[in-house]
């Protein structure tokens, strides 16, 4: 009388523990997929936050470079106006350089033994007239000794 219901009793409760035990097994299945599932995930934002990282380092760099060269066009900016006014000089002084040349052949060949009076005025008065006369284009008061 006594065993028998206490042998229901622990055969119920083991039916019980058997469905628990599968249903336990069943969810730790479904953990171990889901801490796979985990890792993956893991795995796949570590990667992009890397990826991240190196957007972010190579976006810093090339903000470093483009500060550093709007500083450098902002200051070769006022060179510009002087070298396009040294490009117009040496444009007037290349179209001069033939009569200039002309004037400094003709100063070391014939001007040596004189005093410098007479040599600025063979230099001024006769060659730089001669060379305008024959429309060769040439530096008035040209300074030979600097040229």
């Amino acid at each position: 009388k006594i065993v028998k219901p206490k042998l229901e009793a622990l055969a119920v409760a083991e039916g019980q523990m058997e469905a628990a035990n599968k249903a336990l097994a069943a969810a730790e299945g479904r953990l171990a997929a889901c801490n796979e599932k985990l890792a993956d995930l893991q795995r796949l934002f570590d990667e992009q936050i890397g990826k991240k990282r190196s957007i972010e380092e190579g976006a810093m760099s090339l903000q470093k470079k483009m500060n550093q060269a709007s500083a450098l066009i902002n200051g070769l900016a006022g060179e510009r106006t002087r070298w396009t006014e040294d490009a117009a000089n040496f444009s007037d002084q290349k179209k001069r350089l033939v009569g200039d040349c002309a004037i400094g052949c003709a100063f070391i060949s014939y001007c040596g033994p004189f005093n410098q009076q007479f040599r600025n005025y063979m230099i001024n008065d006769k060659f730089t007239a001669d060379c305008e006369a024959r429309k060769v284009p040439v530096t008035r008061n040209l300074d030979v000794i600097s040229f």
